[in-house]
């Protein structure tokens, strides 16, 4: 009788920490492609956003994740960006209306 529930907490154990595993390296992941896309939004269109929210594409579909943030200073101007996570590149992006690329960039 004591085997099996020995075997339970066991599993439950190892099942915590590969969560919290799977949990940091998520984490790494958000944290590169919201430094990413703001870069890339910074150099390409002068200006500063924020992200508050992320959502993981499932992984059999693409490595990427969408970004829901706005421009810095007015929460209403909602910003999106898709990004590849592996390699890093922009895959989608929608910004408000009026927002253009700055002329000397590519």
């Amino acid at each position: 009788m004591r085997k099996p529930i020995f075997l339970f907490v066991i599993l439950i154990i190892s099942s915590l920490l590969l969560g919290a595993c799977a949990s940091e390296e998520e984490k790494m992941i958000v944290s590169s492609a919201e430094k990413f896309a703001a870069n890339y939004i910074l150099e390409k269109y002068g200006v500063t956003v924020r992200f508050k929210e992320y959502k993981f594409s499932p992984p059999d579909l693409s490595n990427s994740l969408g970004l829901h943030g706005y421009i810095e200073g007015d929460k209403k101007k909602k910003v999106f960006v898709l990004v590849n996570y592996d390699p890093l590149s922009v895959e989608t992006l929608s910004l408000p209306e009026g927002i253009s690329k700055k002329p000397n960039s590519k």
